[in-house]
């Protein structure tokens, strides 16, 4: 049921960022207010929570973002804390991301590595996902030790697995039922 809600109250945000010509700068500022929410928990606790009245949790929304985010979002925000689901912003967040990415011809694309990727190598990635893809590419990587080496590269719902440990345990898994 909160997939369904979060992605109502993301279609209608970006419905109106699309009437304004700001999909971007509404999901940049989306963005920030949920990096907010992220680094002050207690921040959202407070607005979900039932016994602090309405009025009080709107002031404090005023205070933190007006003027720091569009005057609609901060509506928005307004609008959801009242209907009691502010605590699906995340969610809504992540639904009106993807719909923008789909408007814009936008794919994610996520590699793994063990060891930091050069910028050359980087771009070269982005630009092979690109080609493969046909879609301009966000491209999010991070380390993880764990594979000793090569690359995995999630894409949607595919991932495409290179990694040494991934070959190492096939080996293993090969050979053990060659000699069992």
């Amino acid at each position: 049921m909160a997939d369904i809600v979060s992605e109502r109250y993301a279609l209608s945000l970006y419905e109106v960022a699309a009437d304004e010509k700001k999909e971007k700068a509404y999901l940049d500022e989306l963005t920030a207010v949920c990096e907010v929410f992220g680094r002050e928990p207690d921040f959202l606790k407070m607005l979900t929570t039932p016994s602090i009245a309405l009025e009080e949790k709107q002031n404090v929304l005023r205070k933190a973002f007006e003027g720091r985010i569009e005057p609609f979002l901060l509506n928005f925000l307004m609008l959801i804390t009242e209907k009691g689901r502010v605590g699906l912003v995340q969610d809504m967040r992540q639904a009106y991301k993807e719909h923008y990415y789909f408007e814009n011809g936008i794919v994610e694309v996520r590699a793994v590595t063990a060891k930091p990727m050069s910028a050359a190598l980087t771009e070269k990635l982005k630009e092979k996902m690109s080609a493969v893809t046909g879609k301009q590419v966000v491209l999010e990587t991070s380390v993880d030790p764990q594979i000793i080496g090569g690359i995995v590269v999630k894409l949607g719902n595919e991932q495409f697995d290179t990694s040494l440990r991934t070959r190492l345990s096939e080996l293993a898994a090969r050979l053990t039922n060659t000699i069992a």
